[in-house]
């Protein structure tokens, strides 16, 4: 059987690698950003690569027949890894974009261009502000000294500053409506501040800030790609079996 790396790091990965199982040898590769990642009926490995280098390595030795990137819209590097490393080995590379979210006509969004953007609109909200930070673990110390009230929400326990004022939560998607609207009342926020992962399972808080009216400092993705290859797990399936000849 063909040997498939999926780069992970979404839910959107570990759901390709599922749909994929039945037809390849499938091998979802994670960060390790995670304590316990969702994990299927298929091989896994986590931990990097070693810079392109070590990706080509990987490949090579394990004898890899495709590749497919579903990393996270954030996680950048190890997508420039990918592009560079299949190019040069020439392997087959597929591309799973998530689509960014789109502000509706009832939202009120601050764009920001970066982390450290955000954290400087955050710093200078009013001093009653109290903000809902979800932006995963990676980013957190440049909020470490902000002077507002925070509820900080990663799917890990992380505690790596604890300071006055900081309120610390975990969660994993998917999450519901009901349940951060009860968040939101429940903590007084005012504000929220998060990435634009484009993820249907934590879309919710971004539904309830629209029902309660509260603003949201978005962070925008850096060099987002809007033309990559496939947007569809289903899509990316079924071009495989083309590719391999395993559609018939």
């Amino acid at each position: 059987m063909r040997k498939i790396l999926i780069i992970g790091g979404t839910s959107e990965s570990n759901r390709l690698a599922d749909s994929l199982s039945n037809h390849f040898i499938t091998i979802l590769s994670l960060q390790g950003n995670t304590e316990k990642p969702r994990l299927g009926n298929y091989s896994s490995r986590i931990g990097g690569f070693g810079g392109i280098k070590g990706l080509k390595d990987y490949l090579s030795n394990e004898l890899i027949d495709a590749v497919v990137d579903a990393s996270h819209p954030y996680s950048r590097q190890i997508s420039y890894n990918v592009l560079a490393a299949t190019k040069d080995l020439n392997i087959k590379l597929h591309q799973l974009h998530r689509p960014a979210w789109k502000r509706g006509p009832s939202d009120s969004w601050f764009e920001a261009s970066s982390f450290a953007e955000a954290s400087l609109i955050a710093n200078n909200l009013p001093r009653n502000s109290r903000i809902f930070l979800t932006i995963g673990k990676k980013n957190l110390e440049i909020f470490e000294k902000s002077h507002n009230w925070m509820m900080i929400r990663t799917i890990d326990k992380y505690q790596k500053f604890i300071s006055k004022g900081k309120k610390y939560i975990v969660g994993r998607g998917p999450f519901c409506v009901s349940s951060e609207l009860i968040y939101m009342r429940n903590n007084k926020i005012t504000h929220l501040v998060t990435r634009n992962s484009g993820s249907t399972e934590t879309y919710a808080k971004i539904y309830a800030c629209r029902i309660l009216n509260i603003p949201v400092i978005m962070i925008g993705r850096e060099n987002d790609d809007t033309a990559k290859e496939s947007s569809s797990i289903d899509a990316i399936k079924a071009n495989l079996l083309v590719h391999f000849g395993l559609n018939k």
